[in-house]
């Protein structure tokens, strides 16, 4: 399974993740640099939100029709397009323009990525599998921020961005490469599957534009509206801390390169977590693994509130990162599970939709709170918003494990 997705997926995954944390850490720090307020840093950050939302259902509509692969290379295109105007951005309004096309690369590029797994593996190891690739992505997410807050302290935000460009722009590169061989691969080479995966999506276009997505949000309106309220306050206060940390940073007087040490660290401890919540996910349910990850993220955000010191708010990071790597995958698996064989692509898009917006509202909360009543309250609002999602999961969220034992790990498209 590991062999068959590392090059189509996984490596992919990794380089596009080192290119999203560095660019997460560096918007809200850059929006300050060039004189913005904690609550416009917010907005700014939130505009990466909403570009999350307005791709999440053309880019599964587009992986039905066009499939996986294209649609990957476009997202990754479009991470280099913002990175350069990131790089060059004189004003908030230039930022916030690139930091919503950010959000629009990371919608694309993740959708598509999850449908082809979607795709190829079958449910029992499909925990696994989508672990594996949310360990990479936090790998990236230590990587990035670690490197990018020493280039920022030596050679500037400019430099940065321009870094951050020449990685997607390497990702686009082994994209196109491994779509110009898999064209002439034979029907029983290793990878066979993965080159046929975007055609399997391209017929189920046909059987899939006979459902409109009015009627898909219907028949499966139970459940997007328990476990997807659930997916939509976990994106929230992922979010909420990913914006809180370098914030919260610079209230206590650390610059970019301490931040993102501390940062980086709690990453780590993310990042090391994933194959513990695959296994979690895999043998014990879904439930349990998205119950842990809620409640011990929450319980880190209300830590870092009460933080005053470099050593007391990198605890409070790493206690967050643990509970965050916990769920590693979880949303992932959750819609791959719920999502109807015929319109996955659909489901997908509308999932990725909900939890896209706890991804936009979080950083605008944020903003909001922060502009009324101060920084420190919502980080507790933020935590608060956690231990709801804590109990709508343990009251309301079925348990979509299966138990029976496949044959093979890797599903035949064909």
């Amino acid at each position: 399974m590991y062999r068959s997705l590392l090059l189509p997926v996984y490596l992919p995954s990794f380089l596009m993740s080192v290119c999203q944390g560095a660019a997460l850490l560096l918007l809200p720090l850059y929006a300050l640099d060039i004189g913005g307020s904690p609550a416009m840093a917010a907005i700014i950050f939130a505009c990466r939100g909403l570009g999350n939302m307005l791709a999440d259902v053309p880019a599964g509509l587009a992986a039905e029709k066009f499939g996986d692969a294209r649609v990957m290379q476009v997202g990754v295109a479009l991470m280099v397009l913002a990175a350069v105007g990131c790089a060059f951005a004189s004003n908030l309004l230039h930022l916030g323009l690139f930091a919503l096309i950010i959000g629009l690369s990371m919608a694309t590029w993740l959708l598509a990525r999850l449908t082809l797994i979607s795709d190829l593996v079958a449910i029992n190891f499909r925990g696994q599998a989508l672990s594996t690739m949310a360990g990479l992505q936090r790998f990236g997410n230590f990587l990035g921020p670690l490197s990018t807050g020493y280039i920022v302290y030596e050679f500037g935000y400019t430099t940065a961005f321009l870094l951050i460009a020449a990685l997607a722009g390497t990702t686009y590169v082994l994209l196109m490469t491994r779509a110009t061989r898999s064209e002439g691969e034979a029907p029983g080479s290793p990878t066979a599957a993965t080159s046929k995966a975007p055609q399997v999506r391209q017929d189920s276009s046909t059987n899939a534009a006979a459902h409109p997505i009015w009627q898909l949000l219907r028949a499966h309106r139970s459940i997007l509206l328990t476990g997807g309220a659930v997916v939509f306050l976990l994106t929230l206060i992922r979010a909420a801390r990913t914006l809180l940390l370098p914030l919260w940073g610079i209230s206590l007087g650390l610059n970019a390169a301490q931040i993102g040490a501390i940062v980086g660290l709690a990453a780590g401890l993310d990042m090391l977590m994933f194959p513990v919540a695959g296994l979690i996910m895999d043998r014990l349910g879904r439930r349990p693994a998205g119950m842990s990850c809620l409640g011990l993220l929450s319980f880190g955000l209300l830590l870092l509130s009460f933080t005053s010191t470099p050593l007391t708010f990198t605890l409070a990071a790493c206690v967050a990162g643990i509970g965050n790597g916990l769920g590693s995958g979880i949303n992932m698996t959750l819609g791959t599970d719920f999502a109807p064989v015929q319109q996955r692509g659909h489901f997908l898009g509308v999932w990725r939709l909900i939890g896209d917006a706890g991804a936009f509202a979080g950083p605008t909360l944020i903003s909001a709170i922060t502009a009324s009543v101060g920084l420190s309250m919502s980080i507790l609002s933020a935590s608060a918003f956690g231990f709801f999602g804590l109990l709508m999961m343990a009251r309301f969220v079925p348990e979509t494990l299966k138990k029976q034992a496949p044959r093979s790990q890797i599903k035949d498209p064909s």
